[in-house]
Parts: C-alpha cells; structure tokens; sequence
C-alpha cells in the first residue's frame, strides 16, 4: 500500500514517513497540497495536516473525494481543541490529533480506506 503524507513542517513529514515505512507502507511526502496535486501519482491512501499553506487539507480532502476515483484521506491536526465545534462537518474522514501512536494511525487508514471502498460499492 502506497500513502502520501502532506505536511508542510519538515520534521512531522519525516517523522510521519518513518513511522509509516516502519509499518510496511511505501511512503511518499509532500510539503503542500499543490506539490501533491502537481504529481501524478498513485497513492491508496493520503495523510493530510488541516493546516497547510496555500490550499488547506481540507481542500484537498475534498478534491481528492471528488476525484472519480476517490482517494482515502485521513486529517491531522495539532491544534483539534480549536477545530472540535466544526469536527462533525469533516463527515466519514477519519481525523487524528498530533501526536497520536502507531496503533491509532493504523486504524484511521484502515477506516478510510474501509470508508472509501464501501462508498464504490454503493
């Protein structure tokens, strides 16, 4: 399974990119939504931060739901506290506060991807 990882800071890209190497996935990373839109590439999954330059993650969450092969996307944040009164709005998008572990990361994929494909089906 190949993921994007869109996150403008340098350190939490690299760090995201380990964790998700350590766990099997091939990973590829992105400081902004349009580096990402600027390549084609397939990725199974995408891992955006809300909070990005430019077009917002969730901007990008949407085009990429738009797309007429939808992309996965789960959305991280470090400050959720503030983002909690427009949480609901975010749909069948898993959302993740920073930090969060290996194990809550390997569920929110899980369930996009879940999410996604079950929305195919329909």
């Amino acid at each position: 399974m190949t993921l994007a990882v869109v996150d403008d800071d340098d350190d939490v890209r690299t760090a995201l990119n380990r964790l998700l190497k350590a766990m099997g996935y091939r990973v590829i990373g992105f400081a902004s939504a349009e580096a990402f839109e600027a390549r084609t590439v397939e990725v199974d999954c995408a891992i955006i931060d809300m909070r990005l330059p430019g077009i917002g993650g969730l901007e990008l969450s949407e085009r990429l739901r738009q797309r007429p092969s939808p992309i996965p996307v789960v959305l991280v944040t470090g400050d959720a506290h503030r983002l909690a009164a427009d949480l609901p709005t975010y749909g069948e998008r898993p959302f993740l506060n920073k930090p969060f572990d290996e194990h809550t990361l390997s569920i929110a994929i899980g369930d996009a991807v879940a999410s996604v494909a079950a929305h195919r089906a329909d």
